[in-house]
């Protein structure tokens, strides 16, 4: 398999950037069979298509090197002669040529004398100045004064005669019972199990491309019930925001899935943290699983994988 030159990075076929370090990869040249029309590698001898050799064509870049210097050469000659020739064209030269023979015979031809201009004077075109646009001054339209809201008279609300407050009568108020106590709120049960103990890889472990196998092991002196697990959590930095997943498992391993590979940011030197804790599952009516913990987490470690 094809390696990255900068980085040693394993690439796969057909990969332009190496998704390591980015640098671009050189892509092999290709020729077509003269025979079938197929595109196939310049390394290869035989078409891997019709089996008939490659050959490879090397008359055609020098007819197109040829061509390409015939044309520079013709523009380059073209424009020096072009040059020349207006370099003999003298107006003033000229004109007075025209005006001796002219006064040789003044009787036969009457030509006006020409004062001879060696710079013509270019009558500049006049700019066209554009008309200002008037621009229609926006009186301010005047603030609308909002109506006020007529508020209904409030009606008067006739004065309640207050009632007099019947006085206690003599007879003898039964004891109240007993008042209630208020209701006693149960407290969240606290995780009893003894954390897992994680056994490898080494804290800061480092691995290199896709196909490393990363096993996540651990221990614990807790038996496991049908209902409980090993609830494993990976987190990491992806794109500047936190991002984990966890999974629960019942044996005291894990291998790591090829899809979190490069998931962590570069910024990070891809480091991926990991903890396990027991934990109890249960379905809920939506068939959705939940997870109760029974211990605490255990002891955090980290490991780096480009």
């Amino acid at each position: 398999m094809k390696k990255c030159g900068r980085c040693g990075t394993e690439l796969l076929n057909g990969q332009a950037v190496c998704p390591h370090c980015g640098k671009p990869q050189r892509q092999p040249r290709q020729v077509r069979c003269r025979y079938c029309g197929s595109v196939s590698s310049r390394g290869l001898e035989v078409c891997p298509s019709c089996g008939e050799p490659l050959r490879h064509d090397w008359l055609r870049p020098i007819l197109v090197a040829a061509v390409v210097v015939v044309i520079l050469g013709s523009i380059f000659l073209g424009g020096a002669w072009l040059s020349d020739r207006l370099a003999t064209i003298r107006p003033a030269a000229a004109l007075g040529t025209v005006q001796a023979l002219v006064s040789d015979v003044p009787e036969l031809v009457e030509v006006p004398t020409l004062t001879p201009s060696l710079t013509p004077s270019i009558t500049p075109t006049p700019t066209h100045t554009p008309t200002p646009t008037h621009t229609p001054t926006q009186t301010p339209l005047p603030t609308l004064t909002p109506t006020p809201t007529h508020t209904p008279t409030p009606t008067e609300t006739p004065t309640a005669t207050p009632t007099e407050t019947p006085l206690p009568t003599a007879t003898r108020a039964r004891p109240s019972a007993t008042p209630t106590k208020p209701p006693t709120s149960t407290p969240t049960p606290q995780p009893t199990v003894v954390p897992p103990t994680l056994l490898e890889p080494e804290d800061r472990a480092r691995y290199d491309g896709v196909k490393a196998i990363i096993k996540l092991s651990w221990q614990s002196r807790h038996t496991l019930e049908a209902d409980e697990c090993y609830q494993v959590r990976v987190r990491w930095t992806e794109g500047g925001a936190p991002a984990a997943t966890q999974v629960c498992v019942q044996q005291t391993q894990w291998f790591v899935d090829a899809s979190l590979y490069l998931r962590a940011d570069q910024e990070t030197d891809r480091v991926y943290y990991w903890t396990v804790r027991v934990a109890r599952e249960t379905t809920g009516d939506n068939g959705q699983a939940s997870y109760t913990a029974l211990s605490p987490l255990s002891a955090e470690r980290s490991f780096f994988w480009r």
